[in-house]
């Protein structure tokens, strides 16, 4: 039996959380010790297994977000803006995971845009695989490359920004006695990628043939029907600090259509604006997996959601909040299967946006083409593919396993 901790350190919200236990619960019923070192703990109300696991709060950055770039053009930007900007702070949230890890004794660490996590398994040498939809897994060059896809970036703020995390993050190794990095790429140099999306969806261009689909787990939450009546069916999943929630409540509140709406922490009064003929309000996450089947469309910030939604022949109208998203709304819009309104739209574009991908044909056309491109895709077919490489990796680093999971690897 193998001891395996998941990190997660960067983002936020139910996917990540999600995805994880997905795979986690896979790995546990091959015999493996779990631990979830997680930047949020919350969520885990929703995944009744986790009480099984150990549980530890990630190490976070006090000031995350304050320096950020409000326009960034790679990793390295974010990066800085998530504590790599300051080579004390760094060094401080490094201990930090080694500390963790350090207690714990993982024989695998699986990160989920975790970097600092990935680099105290270096410095610890503990073998370690990335799970993620490839955001945070950037193409390994240097120095580490653009996902801007709207506006033409300069390679000098590249070079730039990537010199300055690499500055810092060798600080922090040589306080630790760690050997240095040589460029910041080596960060990412880990034992296994597990991409989890569409290469049409991939936040880079790459040239990659190791693509795994998106980690979706819709089979968690709670079970709602879709209300009787007429009208199409729309399911509505945002966060009530979306710049356009009034608007976007007008038009759920005046709108025909069949609507289930979850938007977690919402207040009682704008909560009763989503309840009546034909519209629902759900106060916990959903279960997704059969009530998707008969979905016209999601509205949603983008993300995986989105890409899992696609994956089902679900058109997408999406509100993106930072660049993970934007990235994921674009390469849809492209795609035809969405439309994305940035933070700035108007009231009226949002009102466009929502009748377009309602009422447009090639909406619909576009997202069960695509599904039907990728018809093969399952979601469990993919957790067991990612499974067995993981066994096939502790076997051969030396982790001893169990007779169940050997067998079954």
């Amino acid at each position: 039996m193998a001891r395996i901790a998941f990190a997660w350190e960067l983002g936020g919200e139910y996917g990540h959380v999600m995805s994880c236990a997905g795979l986690a619960r896979g790995l546990e019923a091959h015999g493996h010790h779990i631990s979830f070192m997680f930047r949020e703990l919350r969520q885990l109300h929703v995944i009744p297994e986790a009480k099984d696991y150990d549980i530890f709060q990630a190490p976070r950055s006090v000031r995350e977000g304050v320096d950020a770039n409000p326009r960034p053009a790679g990793f390295p930007d974010i990066m800085l803006g998530c504590g790599y900007g300051s080579a004390n702070e760094l060094t401080g949230l490094l201990g930090g995971w080694r500390s963790l890890l350090a207690r714990w004794k993982p024989d695998m660490v699986v990160a989920d845009f975790a970097p600092t996590a990935m680099l105290a398994a270096r410095t610890l040498g503990i073998p370690c695989v990335t799970y993620g939809n490839g955001f945070f897994i950037p193409p390994k060059v240097s120095p580490l490359p653009a996902f801007r896809i709207d506006d033409p970036v300069d390679p000098l703020h590249l070079a730039v920004a990537d010199a300055k995390v690499l500055e810092h993050v060798n600080i922090a190794l040589r306080h630790f006695g760690a050997p240095p990095l040589s460029k910041l790429a080596d960060l990412l140099d880990v034992t296994e990628d597990f991409l989890c999306t569409f290469p049409e969806l991939d936040h880079y261009e790459r040239a990659s043939s190791g693509y795994y689909g998106p980690r979706v787990r819709f089979d968690r939450g709670a079970d709602i029907e879709w209300p009787a009546g007429g009208g199409k069916r729309v399911f509505v999943y945002v966060k009530k600090e979306m710049a356009q929630l009034e608007t976007l409540l007008g038009i759920i509140a005046g709108s025909p259509h069949r609507i289930v709406t979850y938007i977690p922490d919402l207040d009682e009064a704008r909560k009763a604006r989503l309840i009546g003929r034909g519209h629902v309000y759900s106060a916990k996450p959903l279960r997704l997996d059969a009530f998707l089947r008969n979905c016209d469309m999601l509205v949603t910030h983008g993300g995986e959601i989105s890409t899992g939604c696609l994956a089902h022949g679900i058109p997408a109208l999406m509100f993106p909040t930072h660049f993970e998203q934007y990235i994921t709304a674009r390469r849809m819009q492209q795609l035809g299967a969405g439309f994305w309104c940035a933070p700035h739209a108007t009231a009226a574009d949002v009102d466009r946006g929502w009748h377009e991908v309602l009422n447009n044909p090639i909406y619909q056309t576009s997202a069960r083409n695509f599904a039907n491109r990728y018809k093969a895709f399952s979601p469990a077919e993919q957790r067991r593919r990612i499974i067995a490489r993981i066994e096939e990796l502790l076997s051969k680093g030396g982790a001893i396993l169990s007779p169940t999971t050997t067998s079954q690897g």
